[in-house]
């Protein structure tokens, strides 16, 4: 809100009986002057905006077959995410966990276990067959991968034995998509991240162990991912993709999987090439990073991170907004921080609270999304979590 003053003479006006009373403040809804791309894009530029952008992470309101498939329990969120949010939403290149478009025989099955449906997958390798499972509830709940491909230093082999050939898919779905969304928000390019690749092929306790035990081994990989990870990277920008880029998986190697050390190693060091060859294109980064950050946040920056997500609060994390926003938001476009589980438990005059102290933290010197810090993951959503949804979006444009 903008607030206008009518009055502030300690008398009357030409004409008018002197008066003391206080001078009357009237509140008048701010005009915007900006659509949401152009709300979105100064954020991450650090540029001055009309109001800061409120992106309702995972409400796809623009996506009609996904509205049509949810449960009627998300119609207000959808309804108002419509009227008031930032759509913010992208693609992926594709080429699985080894970044190539060689061809790899697979072996498929599913296991009914009530609750849950499992599928096994079998694939062929030069150095020999590997096995993974994964779990999908039966009742809207998250999968969950419970085998994963590469149990031995042995099986990375294998998998890295697996013909590299260069990806080059058609990525003209970007520009529809990009289309699609026109002025109501912004569309992203998801790059892989090699540690993110490793860690969904050996699982994130594994890999945390052989960084310890098999650094070498373990760097080794990261460079061959890295090597094929900027050939995807140059076929999207010969493509016309951008301006935006996000990465994810970096939360692999924060605490407490790994220490500052572990993270400027095996993410920052190969993540530099990346950031300069966004850079040198004139493009924009965003990273998406869950955990404890307080003994890594300044490595954003130097990632070339022109937008962070979602900057987690004790108990999960370990660095508040107003601390993130003092050390680094006048490089960085800070994207948060609704704690997800707040949105679906917290009494509602606590998670408004919690909100305009985002917000207070956020708005000062620009550069600030309000986001929760994580999508709705469930099925159905009950009436204290839509109201809770209702209530954060309703303090933000109270707000504005």
């Amino acid at each position: 809100m903008r607030r206008v003053r009518r009055c502030g003479m300690p008398c009357g006006g030409p004409g008018e009986p002197a008066t003391n009373e206080p001078p009357v403040t009237a509140v008048v809804p701010r005009r915007p002057t900006m659509t949401q791309r152009e709300r979105m894009m100064a954020a991450f530029r650090l540029e001055e905006t009309d109001h800061f952008p409120l992106h309702v992470r995972g409400v796809r309101a623009w996506d009609e077959p996904w509205c049509a498939t949810r449960h009627e329990s998300y119609a207000p969120i959808i309804e108002a995410v419509r009227e008031h949010g930032a759509y913010e939403t992208g693609i992926g290149i594709g080429g699985g966990a080894v970044f190539t478009a060689y061809p790899i025989e697979a072996q498929t099955s599913t296991e009914d276990a009530g609750d849950w449906i499992i599928h096994h997958v079998t694939i062929e390798t030069p150095g020999g067959p590997l096995t993974a499972a994964h779990r999908t509830s039966t009742r809207g709940l998250p999968g969950l991968a419970t085998e994963h491909f590469v149990k031995t230093l042995e099986d990375l082999d294998a998998i890295l034995s697996i013909p590299y050939e260069p990806l080059r898919p058609d990525l003209s779905h970007f520009s529809a998509l990009d289309a699609e969304i026109g002025e109501r928000g912004i569309v992203m390019c998801a790059i892989p991240v090699p540690i993110y690749s490793l860690a969904r092929l050996t699982g994130s306790d594994r890999l945390a162990i052989w960084t310890l035990t098999d650094r070498a081994r373990i760097l080794a990989a990261v460079d061959t991912l890295l090597e094929r990870a900027l050939d995807m990277l140059e076929w999207a920008l010969e493509q016309g993709v951008g301006p935006i880029y996000a990465t994810s998986g970096e939360e692999f190697m924060t605490p407490p999987l790994a220490g500052p050390k572990d993270f400027r190693e095996f993410v920052v060091k190969p993540g530099l090439v990346v950031r300069d060859r966004l850079q040198k294109a004139d493009m924009l980064r965003h990273i998406h990073c869950h955990g404890p950050l307080n003994g890594i946040l300044e490595e954003f920056v130097t990632l070339g991170a022109d937008c962070l997500h979602p900057i987690e609060g004790p108990p999960l994390g370990d660095v508040t907004f107003e601390d993130a926003k003092r050390r680094i938001g006048h490089r960085v476009c800070l994207e948060g921080n609704i704690q997800i589980g707040d949105l679906y438990h917290d009494p509602t005059d606590e998670l408004v609270e919690k909100v305009k102290r985002t917000i207070d933290a956020g708005v000062p010197g620009g550069g600030f999304i309000l986001c929760p810090t994580a999508s709705p993951h469930t099925k159905e959503l009950t009436a204290q979590t839509v109201k809770n949804y209702l209530a954060m979006i309703e303090t933000a444009v109270e707000s504005w």
